[in-house]
C-alpha cells in the first residue's frame, strides 16, 4: 500500500519538537524495511553508491530506499512588511538522502505540499538578469511556483566559522543550487543578503509530485566532507518568493 504524505504529517506533529533530525515514523519504517531510522544530530551523512548517476536522478528510483532518510526541521522566515500576508508553517520538515556516485553528490529531497504549484512556461534565459539589456515583466504578479534550493560555502569554513545563512558574507561567498518547478534549474552565487546572482549555468535535476509530496533529485558537484549545507523550500500557494520561504540551519556534511 502506497504511503501518503498525510501519514508523514501526523507523525511529524507527534515528533516534531525533538532534535533537528527526528526519527522516522513507524509507518515509514514498515513501508521501507531496508532503511534504518533517520539519524539524529546536526550532521548529514552521504552514502557511497555504485548506482549510476542517471538512475539516482530519478527521485522515485527504488535505489533511494536503500539509503537512510534524514529528517530536517524547517523554519519559516518572519514577516518583513506589514502588507505581507501571514503564513502558517505548512511544511515543518523535509526528508533528505545523499549519495556519492561517479564523483558527484546526488541528493534526494522529499517534502509534503498539499498543492502542486507549477506551470509550463519558458525556461530561464541563458544570460543572467544582470547581462540582459532589459527586464521581462509579467502580469502574473500574484502567481508563484514551488521551488527548492541547496546552499554551501564556496570553500571549507576556516577556523570553525560558517558563513551567514542569509546568503553568505562579503568575502565568504556561497553557491546555491536552485530548482523551480516551472523553470528548471539555475546555479547561483551570493556574498550576502541582496547579492544573489545567476551564473548562467544549470545542473541536472528531476522532480515528481505524487501523493501530496514533492520528490526531487539533484546532481551537485563533489562536495567534500566537512562542508556545511543548508536547504530552502518555497511554497507557491503561500506566495513564497525571494526571502519568503522555509529554510534550515547549516548542517555539516560527513
Amino acid at each position: 500500500m502506497r504511503k501518503t504524505c498525510t501519514t508523514f504529517l501526523v507523525a511529524a506533529i507527534v515528533a516534531f519538537f525533538p532534535p533537528v533530525f527526528a526519527s522516522s515514523a513507524a509507518g515509514q519504517q514498515r513501508a521501507v524495511k531496508r532503511v534504518a531510522p533517520a539519524q539524529s544530530g546536526l550532521a548529514l551523512h552521504a552514502s557511497d553508491s555504485t548506482v549510476p548517476v542517471q538512475t539516482l536522478l530519478d527521485p522515485m528510483a527504488s535505489e533511494w530506499t536503500r539509503i537512510p532518510p534524514q529528517r530536517i526541521a524547517t523554519n519559516r522566515t518572519p514577516r518583513l512588511y506589514d502588507t505581507e500576508a501571514p503564513a502558517d508553517s505548512e511544511i515543518p520538515y523535509l526528508d533528505v538522502r545523499l549519495a556519492r556516485a561517479e564523483g558527484k553528490l546526488i541528493l534526494q529531497m522529499v517534502w509534503c505540499d498539499s498543492t502542486q504549484d507549477t506551470a509550463q512556461i519558458a525556461k530561464l534565459p541563458a544570460a543572467p538578469t544582470e547581462g540582459r539589456p532589459h527586464k521581462e515583466l509579467t502580469e502574473a504578479t500574484d502567481r508563484f511556483f514551488d521551488s527548492a534550493a541547496v546552499m554551501h560555502p564556496q570553500g571549507l569554513p576556516r577556523g570553525g566559522t560558517w558563513p551567514s545563512l542569509q546568503m553568505g558574507d562579503a568575502g565568504d561567498p556561497v553557491t546555491i543550487y536552485f530548482w523551480n518547478s516551472a523553470r528548471g534549474t539555475a546555479r547561483m552565487q551570493a556574498e550576502g543578503r541582496g547579492t544573489t546572482k545567476r551564473t548562467g549555468q544549470s545542473f541536472p535535476a528531476q522532480a515528481t509530485y505524487r501523493d501530496g509530496a514533492w520528490h526531487l533529485a539533484m546532481e551537485l558537484d563533489s562536495i567534500p566532507s566537512g562542508m556545511p549545507l543548508a536547504f530552502a523550500i518555497w511554497n507557491g500557494s503561500q506566495q513564497d518568493r525571494d526571502g519568503r520561504k522555509y529554510f534550515t540551519t547549516w548542517l555539516k556534511l560527513e
